[in-house]
């Protein structure tokens, strides 16, 4: 795959040295004290194992009838189910959190940090997915410009509250501020995502290589992607909200997992293309404007 060595894991994401609660406190202190603190879990204090945890939402299912009870009496054991390594990468993370809303991290015999679906909000993520959307986008462009007749499909989309323009008309404005400069490149890299998107789905070619059934399948893939490439832009949520079910309030873990799928899979697609036509992807190439 594409920018290899960039990755991001659990070690960047972690919450690390997780506060811990006391084993001997009640159930109802433990459990207020997660609330006000917003955590989802965490570890009971305790010198030698068996390392133990607790959930806000356990706690508050005994809260009411024994709210005095120590708390180490409704905790659950740290066992190999809701343990992972500090070197799993995003893509496992995301499978992994998909499960589960929480997991502990460990290594040399204790619990050394906690990762929960709201890590994937944190800097580290975001940096994360814009780099790997930005190769797709920088390496679809590649792929367009080489096999879909792009050009005759912007012609003939109507640039918005721009009179006869058409979209191609607006790359070629943008292409052409460039003329008198070093930094200019090809017409297709002046393109935005959205003529990009537009462009790759009339585009037979394209749709078989990213592995589509159609346009329309590919064109869904890419306007989710579209999204969470705008949303790591502006430094907003990747994730809405905690659960997995299907909400109206904005992107869960599962589709997350899914859009990341998508970007994954089509720049895997997208090397095996380049290396089989023996594109260079180490260079962007600079044209000549014609006279």
């Amino acid at each position: 795959m594409f920018g290899h060595q960039e990755q991001v894991t659990v070690r960047e994401l972690m919450t690390r040295n997780p506060d811990a609660a006391g084993a001997g406190a009640s159930v109802a202190d433990v459990h207020d004290w997660l609330v006000e603190n917003g955590y989802t879990a965490a570890p009971l204090r305790r010198d030698d194992p068996p390392y133990l945890y607790v959930t806000r939402d356990d706690l508050a299912a005994v809260r009411e009838d024994a709210p005095d009870d120590r708390v180490y009496e409704h905790a659950d054991r740290i066992d190999l189910s809701n343990l992972l390594s500090p070197d799993l990468g995003f893509e496992d993370l995301l499978v992994e959190l998909e499960a589960e809303p929480f997991y502990f991290v460990g290594w040399h015999g204790r619990v050394a940090g906690i990762v929960t679906r709201s890590d994937l909000n944190k800097p580290a993520a975001h940096a994360f997915l814009y780099t790997r959307i930005g190769e797709l986008e920088m390496r679809l462009r590649d792929l367009v410009d080489a096999a879909a007749n792009w050009q005759g499909t912007l012609s003939m989309l109507q640039r918005e509250g721009a009179g006869e323009d058409t979209e191609y008309d607006a790359v070629l404005e943008e292409f052409e501020s460039y003329a008198d400069a070093d930094l200019q490149l090809r017409e297709i890299d002046y393109t935005t995502f959205w003529q990009l998107q537009q462009a790759a789905v009339e585009s037979e070619a394209v749709v078989d290589c990213l592995g589509y059934d159609d346009g329309d399948a590919l064109g869904d893939a890419l306007t989710d992607v579209r999204d969470l490439r705008n949303q790591v832009a502006h430094y907003g949520n990747v994730v809405h909200h905690m659960g997995t079910e299907l909400l109206d309030s904005g992107r869960n873990v599962h589709e997350l997992e899914e859009t990341y799928a998508a970007v994954a899979g089509m720049l895997d697609a997208l090397s095996e293309w380049a290396d089989d036509a023996g594109v260079d992807t180490t260079r962007r190439a600079h044209a000549a404007l014609e006279e």
